[in-house]
């Protein structure tokens, strides 16, 4: 395939960032191999740029970090220090991109950047909504994730130099009670943080 008609399919897909998978059905190849090498000759002309293994982008139109997180490792959504600082409630921002999932906890180092996951159990990944292009926690639920780490020690947080403004202090309180661990009342109750 020429490489304009490549670079044609892949603008019309609408999407930024693609699979070895998803180039070889946008670009109607016979194979995953065949894939690949259409892939790295496309690198290789400057038309794609690999994000990671067996993950691309288009050169000219590079995916926000956030939808880069969420389509490295599925399924994920932005919590923690990124998503808190995303709201305006933390205001230091975090060196690496921060989410959950209820898969295996994982680094992915990218481009400079590292996309850190967090296990989180199934019945714990909930309330989080689709912004732009990515998904994300809603700001309750970054706050109680966070604080379900901090309670097991898994992070440390400082909840006296948060913002509270764009908080809904009942839909925390309800957040929290979906949460079944005597552990993380304790904690979270030991916050003050009504």
């Amino acid at each position: 395939m020429k490489k304009i008609d490549a670079l044609l399919k892949l603008q019309k897909s609408g999407r930024n960032i693609f699979s070895s998978v998803d180039l070889q059905k946008l670009l109607r190849t016979e194979s995953g191999n065949t894939a690949c090498i259409q892939a790295n000759r496309l690198t290789n002309d400057r038309i794609l740029e690999r994000i990671a293994k067996g993950v691309y982008c288009l050169k000219d139109s590079k995916p926000d970090d956030f939808e880069t997180a969420n389509f490295l490792y599925k399924p994920s959504y932005i919590s923690l220090e990124s998503a808190l600082a995303y709201y305006g409630i933390l205001l230091q921002v975090p060196h690496s991109i921060t989410s959950v999932t209820p898969k295996r906890a994982k680094k992915i180092s990218s481009k400079g950047k590292e996309f850190v996951y967090s296990h989180l159990a199934q019945n714990y990944y909930s309330d989080y909504v689709r912004e732009k292009l990515f998904v994300i926690a809603t700001p309750e639920k970054a706050i109680i994730d966070i604080i379900f780490f901090a309670c097991y020690g898994r992070t440390v947080i400082h909840p006296d130099e948060w913002v509270w403004d764009n908080v809904n202090k009942k839909r925390l309180k309800k957040v929290s009670a979906e949460i079944k661990s005597r552990v993380f009342h304790n904690f979270f109750n030991s916050l003050k943080l009504y």
